[in-house]
Parts: structure tokens; sequence; C-alpha cells
């Protein structure tokens, strides 16, 4: 009898069980059911439905961003992604639109005229924190001087950053120069259609890689950098992506028109960098502005939200523009902190009072307040031993005439200009 009550009890209990986990089930479909008209009203609006998984993740998104350069891509991401958004209402209308607008209206840059792989990671590179039109210029000398890889390879670091100088972040130009030297001892003549070997390239992160591997080859990446991220941000509403690119990235590579994957990637840069601006949008210009839910809110500058800027610092430098009795100018390299691989006077970090100075230059958040001295020396270069590592600091004499072809700064130009007036003063 106590067995027979005790499974009558156990038979109420999973009785009860099964009726709470139906009413879990109509709860839970009663919910999901909720979310789908939800998204189905959103696309009813904007052209784009924005699944419930990634409002979910864009809510979670408030921390400052992290460098773009360690945004994930789907060359690094698949094992770690999210679960993908739902597909997009009308997506084959928004790619139409913005293709069609981009064939019609892109600008006519030097790399666009073909899709060889060598002049696209150049123009990759190039571009990185520079103006494309600034870059274009960069570009037609370069190619001319290093018209393929193996050309580069060969180069010396020097000619290399004598055709980079005025374009700021150097190391840019030193990766390039090791990169190619790296494909070139592998036996490749040119760029090759290989993410793992792409990525393990100095200088080529996963926008680089999936930029060359979609215009050179036609693979389905999305290349997501500064002005695509600021493009799907305004599209869906979107806070500033995580530390991995979420939800930006899956966005990002759920737009992307595979068929056109090259065209695709460079249409949305093209849309970011000439009309979905930082901070002055041309909305009425754009051609997928009705698919837009920050346009549609009335707030496109708050998506995404501007990240906080980095505290200017004052630096203060002393250089001393020295020359022989030749005429001929002392440089060196190595010696100052803030551009060890380029050409320069003798200069130093000074401190104290910096209010009095003879120019500015700016380099990053650095505003370097610069004093000049000149002097004639007959005294001969030497090398010294930089301490606690085995490079030196180099010292030469150098003809005005050979300036051009070596790496410096514009740092040198302006201490030099400002030398020049100091000796010799306009007349009045």
């Amino acid at each position: 009898m106590r067995a027979a009550t005790g499974v009558g009890r156990t038979g109420a209990a999973a009785v009860k069980r099964r009726e709470a986990a139906r009413a879990s089930v109509g709860r839970a479909g009663a919910a999901a059911l909720k979310r789908r008209e939800s998204a189905r009203a959103s696309a009813d609006r904007t052209g784009v439905t924005i699944s419930p998984q990634l409002h979910a993740a864009s809510a979670r998104t408030n921390a400052p961003a992290q460098a773009l350069s360690t945004a994930s891509s789907p060359l690094s991401r698949r094992a770690a992604a999210p679960t993908a958004p739902r597909p997009l209402g009308r997506t084959a209308a928004l790619r139409r639109a913005l293709l069609d607008w981009y064939r019609r209206e892109r600008r006519d840059l030097p790399w666009r005229h073909d899709r060889d792989p060598y002049r696209v990671w150049l123009s990759e590179i190039l571009c990185q924190q520079t103006r494309a039109e600034v870059a274009a210029v960069a570009f037609e000398r370069f190619v001319l001087a290093f018209p393929d890889l193996d050309a580069l390879a060969r180069a010396d670091e020097d000619a290399v950053l004598s055709l980079w100088s005025g374009l700021g972040y150097y190391s840019r130009a030193r990766c390039l120069l090791r990169a190619a030297q790296s494909l070139r001892a592998a036996g490749h003549h040119n760029v090759p259609d290989d993410s793992t070997r792409l990525r393990a390239l100095p200088g080529v992160g996963p926008y680089t890689a999936a930029a060359i591997l979609s215009i050179a080859f036609g693979h389905p990446l999305a290349a997501v950098d500064g002005n695509v991220i600021r493009v799907v941000s305004r599209l869906a509403r979107l806070d500033r992506p995580d530390a991995r690119g979420e939800p930006h990235a899956t966005l990002a590579q759920e737009l992307l028109d595979p068929a056109h994957a090259g065209d695709w990637n460079q249409a949305m840069m093209e849309l970011g960098a000439r009309i979905c601006t930082p901070r002055a949008p041309r909305c009425p210009a754009c051609p997928i502005a009705t698919a837009c839910q920050a346009r549609t809110a009335g707030n496109p500058l708050d998506h995404p939200p501007p990240k906080p800027r980095r505290a200017r610092e004052i630096v203060g430098v002393e250089i001393t523009v020295t020359t022989d009795p030749a005429g001929r100018l002392l440089l060196e390299r190595g010696a100052f902190p803030l551009l060890r691989h380029l050409w320069l006077p003798p200069a130093r970090l000074r401190s104290g009072d910096l209010s009095s100075y003879d120019f500015k230059h700016h380099i990053l958040h650095r505003e370097l307040r610069v004093t000049l001295r000149s002097q004639h020396t007959a005294s001969r270069p030497h090398r010294a031993p930089r301490v606690g590592q085995a490079s030196v600091i180099e010292r030469r004499f150098f003809e005005p005439t050979a300036l051009g072809r070596i790496g410096r700064s514009s740092l040198l130009a302006k201490a030099l200009h400002h030398a020049a007036l100091a000796t010799h003063p306009e007349q009045g």
C-alpha cells in the first residue's frame, strides 16, 4: 500500500511538471511571437529587420570601444561569433541601391583601375589614417618606384620611407617593406589568396585582410573599418562596438553582397567617407536613407556615440640645425624618441617653461613646441651605441639635394624653413 501511494504521488508530481513545462513553452512562444511582430514593425518602418539577438547584443555594448585594430572580422571570429541576426528585410533592394550609387558616383582613385592584389594591398595600407585624395598622390609615386612586390622587397628602407614622407604613421611603411620581404622569401611574387598567410604579415589585421581578399579575389568577407562601423551604427541605431567589433561586424557581414563583395566593401567605405560622415551626414544624398533607423529617428549624429578624445600632451623639443663648412646638414636617426626611424637634426626633449617656442608640430595627440638653435661645425659625425640596445644612433652630413632620397618627417622641413627665416629675415 505504501508503495502504491508513493507511485501515485510520483505520478502526480510528473503530471504537475509536464503542465508547468507546457505553460513555460506557451509563455516562451508568446514572447517569441511578440519579438517577431516587433521586428516586422521595424522592417515596415525602415526596410531593415534587426533581429532581437542583435538588439540584445547592442544593449550590452555601452563601454567605450577598443582600438579598431582589435575589432573582429569573419577571418578571426568564426568560432566565437554570436548567434547571427535573422536575414534583413529588403536586403536585396538595399544592396542594389548602394551598388548602383557606387558604380555611378565613385571617385576615380588609381587603385580602382584594376584588382591587382599588390596594388590593392598598397592602397589599403596607404589609406589607413590618410585621406584617400592624399593617399592617391602617394600611391602614384610609390608604384612608379616599386611597381610590384619583387621591386618593393628589394628596396632600401630609406627609399621606402622617403616616398612615405609627409604621410605620418611611418610604421606602416616599415611594416609594408617587411611584409614584402617575407612574402618574397617564401617564394611569392604577389600578395597571395591565403587568409592565414595574409594575417601573419606585419601590418595586416582583420580589416586589411578582408579588404584584400574581397577586392582582389572576391571572397565574401565584410571589411569593417571606421566608415563601415559608422554606417551600420546608423542603419540599426547601434551603440559603439565592443572589443570584438560586435554587433557591428555581424550586421556588416549580413549586409554584404556575396556576389560583388569587393565593390560592396568599397561602396560602404565610400558612403562613410563622402555621405555618412561623422559630423555632417548628407542624408538627403544617401542612396539607402530609407533603410536608416537613425535618420528615421532624427538622431544620426548619436550613432555611434563619439569616442572619448585623448587628452592633448604638450611636449617641449629643442632642435639644433647644424651645418659644416661645405653647407652640408647634420642629421641623426635613432635618437629622438618620437621619430626614431627618421632622419632629423639633433633633437632633444626639454622641460620647464614651454610658453616660448619657434613653431608647433603635432604627432598624434602630442603638441610639440619646438625651439631652434643654429650652429656650424667642422667635426666629423660619429656612431654611438644606443643605451640598452644593440642598434646605434646614426649621424651623417647630407648634401641638401640628398634630402629627397631619405626617410624624413615633415618636422625636418618645418625646422629648416623656420631656421632659414631666422637666418635670412624678410626685408620689409
